[in-house]
């Protein structure tokens, strides 16, 4: 069988001119170059399309990254505003109570200094009351534009905070310790969710 392949290789070659060997070669030559370059030109293509696929999602990726931390910004100054609003307003409640148990306990004395002391306090209440309107005012307005989803501390504060509002306006029910101690408790946790981490860093 070896001997029949060789001696018919050997009658292929003795058949085949060298003008054909040489122009068959050249063909192949360049047929191969042909595919070669064709090949590589697909591979190129393949590669620069994957590469403006990676680059469009990196700048998708970075462009969600900037967004949450522009959000995260945003939100951070909305509780940090709503920490200074809620420490002003739980001042004004406390000054108010004072002010208020003060009158209570002294509205009969006969003493100069605290009659004094009441004529000031009259005077000076409406300035007090207007001051908690508006901060209060400002707080309401703040929580009610928060940033969506509102977060459940945002609905806690609101409650108390209408709540207050509401026992102040009213006049004839006394703000309750347990009221501004909520409040208190409230305003650290608000600072504590203005200190929120930037999970992108």
């Amino acid at each position: 069988m070896i001997s029949y392949v060789t001696s018919l290789l050997c009658r292929i070659a003795h058949s085949w001119s060298y003008p054909n060997t040489i122009e068959t070669a050249v063909l192949v030559v360049i047929l191969y170059d042909v595919i070669w370059h064709r090949w590589n030109a697909i591979r190129d293509i393949e590669r620069d399309k994957e590469a403006e696929l990676r680059a469009i999602q990196r700048e998708e990726a970075a462009e969600k990254r900037q967004i949450r931390r522009e959000r995260q910004e945003f939100v951070r100054k909305h509780w940090q505003e709503l920490q200074a609003n809620l420490i002003l307003l739980t001042r004004i409640a406390k000054d108010l109570v004072q002010q208020q148990r003060f009158v209570q306990a002294n509205s009969n004395s006969h003493n100069p200094t605290t009659i004094h002391l009441l004529s000031i306090m009259a005077k000076r209440f409406p300035e007090v009351l207007a001051e908690f309107d508006d901060r209060w005012s400002r707080l309401v307005a703040q929580l009610n534009v928060f940033p969506q989803p509102r977060d459940l501390l945002a609905l806690e504060v609101l409650e108390v905070v209408q709540e207050l509002g509401q026992t102040v306006k009213d006049k004839q029910t006394e703000v309750k310790d347990e009221t501004l101690l909520t409040l208190a408790k409230l305003t650290t946790r608000v600072a504590d969710a203005g200190r929120l981490p930037n999970l992108d860093d």
